[in-house]
């Protein structure tokens, strides 16, 4: 199984209902100037790139990418007429495809329930526990490694809402959860003060612990036909735009269906659209 079909839509509702009140600006540590402030266009493409599909990407404002495919020149080519490109990285879950990044691992690195690991065997992949000093350093490594030594303008945090979708029914396991999140962004940050951040999903934890870090939030799955009637779809696009006037993060959405009225509702709630074709599957221009 590639790469590609790792890649998927953290579609669990129930997770965001539980979550901190929205803190007010005074508490926030705002950031002077958003990178993502002048993006109007953006794509998702994840399979290894041809010189066509370059020269294509060029036209985007930004690129979300993988970059294990990418050479620190091939990424400078496509830089060239200021595209910002952004590079994937899973942060909640080890994929046994990754055997390199697996065999790093320690056994404290995985998230245990009853004794098990968590399994997604859709992806064939495990849960992982961010509190590891550990898991956060091996992350922390792979983002020098295929984010800050090939020039890249920032990261793709992807699976971040499992934190959200697993842990919700245990308040003091999502808590430390959300810590250990918010320890490893900090860590990037202090790090590499101009690395830029998305994560995707987890709009609790964005609302109680990560907002200090990252400059977009994704949410995938931005259908019309869904997000226009759903009650709780309603509550998080009021949620995001307050988050966004209080802490200038901006959301980035992505739909599959009804593209023009997905894009409409979008645009009319100041966010940053993107259509695919097809469902999980953007490596189509």
């Amino acid at each position: 199984m590639g790469i590609i079909s790792l890649k998927r839509t953290m579609s669990m509702f129930c997770a965001f209902v539980v979550g901190l009140s929205i803190l007010t600006p005074l508490t926030a540590n705002a950031q002077t100037s958003n990178p993502l402030s002048g993006v109007k266009s953006y794509k998702i493409y994840y399979d290894a790139p041809t010189k066509a599909q370059m020269k294509k990407m060029q036209r985007y404002d930004l690129m979300i990418i993988e970059p294990v495919y990418y050479s620190a020149a091939q990424i400078k080519e496509l830089k060239k007429y200021g595209t910002k490109v952004y590079g994937y990285i899973n942060t909640m879950e080890a994929d046994n495809w990754n055997v390199d990044f697996m065999k790093q691992l320690n056994e404290s690195d995985f998230f245990h329930r009853d004794g098990k690991r968590v399994h997604y065997a859709e992806w064939d992949s495990y849960l992982t526990d961010i509190t590891s000093s550990h898991y956060q350093a091996l992350l922390v490594a792979e983002v020098n490694k295929q984010i800050v030594n090939k020039g890249l303008d920032g990261v793709f945090l992807d699976t971040v809402g499992n934190i959200d979708n697993e842990h919700w029914q245990q308040p003091a396991v999502l808590a430390a959860q959300r810590d250990g999140m918010s320890q490893f962004m900090s860590t990037l940050r202090v790090q590499h003060p101009s690395l830029s951040l998305i994560q995707n999903w987890g709009f609790g934890t964005l609302k109680s612990h990560t907002y200090r870090y990252v400059d977009g939030v994704m949410w995938e799955s931005f259908n019309h036909s869904v997000i226009s009637k759903d009650q709780w779809s309603k509550d998080r696009i009021q949620e995001l735009r307050t988050i966004s006037e209080a802490y200038d993060i901006k959301t980035l959405t992505v739909s599959s269906a009804q593209q023009a009225k997905s894009k409409a509702l979008a645009e009319t709630n100041g966010f940053i659209h993107f259509h695919s074709n097809t469902t999980l599957n953007y490596n189509k221009f």
